[in-house]
């Protein structure tokens, strides 16, 4: 799962050896190589094993220097894969080091994103000590690199060195809230809904990741369908520790549920684990205040093909004017395309899907647009919670969450 792996994004100029480099690194044609500068219009992603590190994910991007019309939309996709990366790998030619490259590196500094410079196209020119003395000034860890009378093996070696350097003693263990809730030989209950909107033969990425993480506490997953939850309930010798349902059958699974047994969502537990809970909590509240003319933001990030009973499309959108009473007005943004925190301004409220695709460290960068924005910011678990009327229980797991609700919702 690419948001699980350690991400690396390759940054520079145009021309500078980026694509070069991502195919040096996989040692594959990944990417487009050429002396037009500009070739590499998109971000290009692969995933490669880096072992004993495991499974990064390279980000090829453009180059950020290029000043055609084209060219800002290029560097606009550029800048949005720094929210996401943990490493930026920053390409340049020997002798060019300038006003350029420092704003790369201030841009990674803003998000706490370590710096990897990378002399390149050393077979044609190499590096004086003066120069290497000012790359160092920005960041001690400094690689040489010619794809032409470079080793790879040497390269990655030195490479992977630096990683176990930069990146701190626990960065593959994934951040779960589960584990401050879990604990060794308890039973979870998941209760998984199968509909049309599910993956043929496959169940979704946060009910993938909820099983991985109880096994990971050696805990117990005990795993139904909507219809068989209360039989699941009764065939269990001991009270489970927690149930984590669907949203789309929260309120079901909630009037099932003994109120001795803890009850939360998918949604809600990626809220804590790729955000911050207590934002989107608050944020909720607004879902009561809206009116006719409001704007609202529903934002996914990733690309899909609604079907007819969609939850980003159609139900949250109809679950709206019911609950407000209201006909806010509905935007829609998917994968990448997240709005700047100017462009969020016109927005009274921001309902983000769970984030599956996205690493924290992306999905914190768009929840801190929306707080720079002074948006109010939620997610699709504790939206539909609240709508349901059953957010309190779901929240219950979350204290300081709840009550950053309830004191919202008093304003």
């Amino acid at each position: 799962m690419k948001a699980l792996t350690v991400q690396i994004g390759i940054f520079g100029r145009t021309n500078s050896g980026k694509s070069t480099l991502m195919n040096f690194m996989t040692g594959q044609n990944v990417s487009i190589v050429s002396q037009l500068p500009g070739t590499t219009t998109d971000v290009v992603r692969k995933q490669m094993e880096l072992n004993p590190l495991g499974q990064i994910t390279l980000f090829d991007t453009a180059g950020t220097d290029d000043a055609s019309a084209l060219g800002s939309a290029r560097i606009e996709k550029t800048k949005g894969v720094l929210d996401s990366c943990d490493i930026m790998l920053l390409l340049a030619e020997s002798g060019k080091f300038g006003g350029f490259e420092k704003e790369l590196i201030k841009e990674a500094d803003k998000r706490k994103t370590p710096v990897i410079i990378v002399i390149s196209k050393t077979d044609l020119k190499m590096p004086d000590d003066d120069f290497i003395k000012e790359f160092k000034l920005q960041s001690k860890y400094v690689l040489e690199f010619s794809a032409v009378t470079g080793n790879r093996d040497g390269f990655l070696n030195a490479l992977k060195k630096m990683l176990t350097e930069i990146l701190p003693d626990n960065y593959m263990e994934n951040y779960t809230a589960l584990k401050n809730i879990v604990k060794k030989g308890d039973t979870v209950v998941l209760v998984t809904p199968i509909d049309a909107g599910a993956p043929r033969g496959k169940i979704i990425m946060p009910q993938i990741q909820a099983v991985r993480n109880i096994l990971d506490l050696n805990a117990c997953a005990y795993v139904a369908q909507d219809g068989e939850y209360p039989a699941a309930l009764n065939g269990l010798k001991t009270k489970p520790a927690l149930v984590i349902t669907d949203s789309q059958v929260v309120k079901k699974a909630s009037e099932i549920t003994p109120k001795d047994i803890k009850l939360t969502t998918f949604s809600t537990l990626y809220a804590a684990d790729k955000s911050d809970i207590v934002e989107m909590a608050k944020g909720a509240a607004v879902l009561k205040t809206l009116k006719t003319g409001d704007k609202v933001l529903i934002a996914e990030a990733c690309t899909h093909h609604a079907s007819s009973g969609d939850i980003g499309k159609v139900k949250i959108p109809d679950s709206i004017k019911k609950y407000a009473g209201q006909n806010a007005e509905i935007d829609y943004v998917s994968g990448g395309d997240f709005p700047s925190a100017e462009e969020l301004k016109k927005y009274k409220l921001i309902i983000h899907c769970g984030a599956c695709v996205l690493n924290r460290k992306a999905m914190l960068a768009r929840l801190n647009k929306a707080v720079e924005a002074g948006i109010a910011i939620t997610n699709y678990g504790i939206a539909v919670s609240v709508m349901q009327g059953v957010i309190e229980k779901v929240l219950e797991i979350f204290p300081e969450a709840l009550k950053a609700y309830e004191t919202a919702k008093m304003r």
